[in-house]
């Protein structure tokens, strides 16, 4: 089985499909603070966790191509999805819910993790360990500081660092709006557990509050888009009108399911997680798709303002 830190044959071709499949959801993605990524050790992503699987989308669409991730271990239940979920570089993690037993397994995992951050492969880990819509965060969980110290200690002389990261989306529950990433500033672990003016147990709940602040600091900040223009605007709008219908009919086959899956999910969380799915599926619509997700974008936002 091969290593989730190795560079295998078709990866990058599909990672160039997906990709693409993300870009297909949004107006716009941007990646801010990509400087502040270490270059001389170990890292560790630390990202907010708002959109299900569309968060590790949008971070393997703006930061390094070789990056591992953990996901919660009861995705990969079934043999078929756990190899295809694998070969994605996507390893699971257990959470005390699932009881010890599957927990227990988690020190398999970790020293895969390990040694994927030996060779230099950043591994991402959503800090607050389930996902929520929202622009806030929850508490976040200190097992990434429990990770990050198993891999000071077994890999003497290499930095270990974790680095926040922020997933700002400008909307949560429809698409086609814009998304960015922002890295911040990395933290050293090997010299905060080199203190010694607080216990362990201080440390980690000190470094959890950090990192949460952190995150928070990274999200919330897509501007507010422009309001003006609508004598031309709306022109505009009739005028493509025929355009639009086109569109429409050409992308079908991608928001019609969208609008059945979504009546049947309790979940809204999944919303441009089921979208890219889509997408990804039937790329022959991506421009059909591109055009319709603009445009309804454009006739919404003169709505908006019409009625303000």
């Amino acid at each position: 089985m091969a290593k989730i830190w190795e560079e295998y044959r078709g990866y990058r071709l599909c990672l160039f499909h997906v990709n693409n499949a993300t870009r297909t959801c949004f107006r716009s993605i941007h990646a801010e603070g990509i400087e502040n990524l270490p270059k001389d050790g170990a890292v560790l992503l630390a990202p907010n966790h708002c959109a299900a699987l569309m968060d590790p989308m949008l971070i393997l669409a703006t930061l390094p191509p070789l990056i591992a991730f953990g996901a919660r271990s009861d995705i990969f239940a079934k043999p078929r999805i756990a190899r295809i979920l694998r070969w994605l570089r996507i390893v699971p993690i257990a959470r005390e819910r699932n009881g010890l037993s599957e927990v227990a397994k988690n020190f398999e995992t970790f020293d895969e993790v390990i040694d994927c951050l030996a060779h230099d492969v950043p591994f991402c880990l959503f800090s607050e360990g389930t996902h929520r819509a929202e622009r806030g965060m929850m508490p976040v969980k200190k097992g990434i500081f429990r990770l990050a110290k198993m891999a000071m200690e077994r890999l003497p002389g290499k930095k270990v660092y974790i680095v926040p990261v922020g997933l700002d989306y400008e909307y949560f529950f429809r698409g086609y709006g814009r998304a960015v990433v922002r890295v911040g500033e990395a933290i050293d672990i090997n010299e905060q557990f080199a203190r010694e003016d607080v216990s362990e147990a201080q440390l980690y709940r000190q470094l959890c509050e950090d990192l949460r602040e952190r995150i928070l600091g990274l999200i919330g900040r897509i501007k507010e888009r422009c309001h003006k223009g609508l004598p031309v605007r709306i022109p505009l709008a009739v005028l493509s009108l025929p355009v639009f219908a086109v569109c429409a009919v050409g992308a079908l086959p991608i928001w019609l399911p969208y609008l059945l899956i979504m009546r049947k999910m309790e979940d809204k969380a999944w919303s441009h997680t089921v979208r890219f799915a889509l997408s990804l599926c039937l790329p022959l619509f991506w421009i059909f798709q591109i055009g319709f997700g603009r445009l309804l974008e454009f006739y919404r936002n003169i709505f908006e303002d019409l009625r303000r």
